[in-house]
């Protein structure tokens, strides 16, 4: 392996910013292990949510390269629907797949990992801010960094940088994936319905996919902050997150959605 060329562990690489991601590593010279369920080699067939089968997978990259420069916890999906009505099922499988998956990835691959290396959550803009009949989602993504922040408190008096990165609405395949419960039951009526269709009819509107993916590669081999926020207008909502009184920004953010 020559020098300067990094190990780099990706879950999510099957479509979307994971799929772009370990392009744009692979183009820069980087050796990349995507992980997935639906991998093939030389990617790893494996489901995040199996703390076992993620272990193992990562023990043979370990054995086979020596260590991890970097790791890009990116598996995820979404949920949309009335809270209230939503399966503890369902709301176990979104907090699985998006805060323990990506945190059984980052706790097995710190195993190789030392001085130097990157560790990259990638969250989202709902991680800072609710949203109606996305509460689940939202608060996956907010747990993610939460640990993400914690994780940089530990490791950096050991030289391991970590980031969550919290990218806006990116036109991937992702809002076309998103499991959706339209039935608002009598206290709801058609708002979920009708707020999930507002959501999805903004797709033209997303971020491009190749430009929005070269900025989160940046954050990812950058790891210089806690937190990056990808995307000019989540960040003036994130500033204004901060200054207008929560009530107020909740009821507007409300009517929005």
């Amino acid at each position: 392996m020559s020098k300067g060329q990094k190990v780099v562990i990706i879950s999510g690489t099957t479509s979307g910013i994971g799929k772009e991601l370990a392009r744009l590593y692979r183009q820069n010279g980087h050796t990349v292990i995507g992980m997935s369920r639906t991998a093939t080699e030389p990617d790893i067939a494996v489901d995040v949510t199996d703390y076992n089968a993620v272990e193992q997978a990562v023990e043979r990259v370990i054995e086979q390269y020596g260590r991890i420069d970097t790791v890009i916890a990116n598996a995820g999906g979404g949920l949309s629907g009335a809270t209230e009505l939503l399966s503890t099922e369902e709301i176990e499988k979104q907090l699985s797949l998006n805060f323990t998956g990506a945190l059984n990835l980052v706790q097995c691959a710190l195993k190789g990992m030392d001085r130097g290396s990157n560790v990259a959550f990638i969250s989202s803009a709902c991680a800072l801010f609710a949203l109606p009949y996305r509460a689940m989602y939202c608060a996956s993504k907010a747990a993610v960094n939460m640990a993400a922040h914690g994780l940089y408190m530990e490791l950096k008096p050991h030289g391991i940088r970590v980031s969550a990165v919290c990218p806006g609405d990116i036109q991937t395949n992702f809002t076309a994936n998103r499991i959706k419960y339209s039935d608002g039951g009598e206290r709801y009526g058609d708002a979920p319905k009708n707020s999930a269709q507002k959501i999805d009819g903004r797709e033209h509107k997303r971020m491009k996919l190749a430009p929005a993916a070269k900025k989160i590669y940046k954050c990812c081999n950058k790891c210089k902050k806690p937190l990056y926020i990808v995307g000019f207008k989540y960040k003036v909502l994130n500033f204004l997150r901060h200054i207008l009184p929560q009530k107020l920004f909740l009821d507007v953010t409300a009517k929005l959605f």
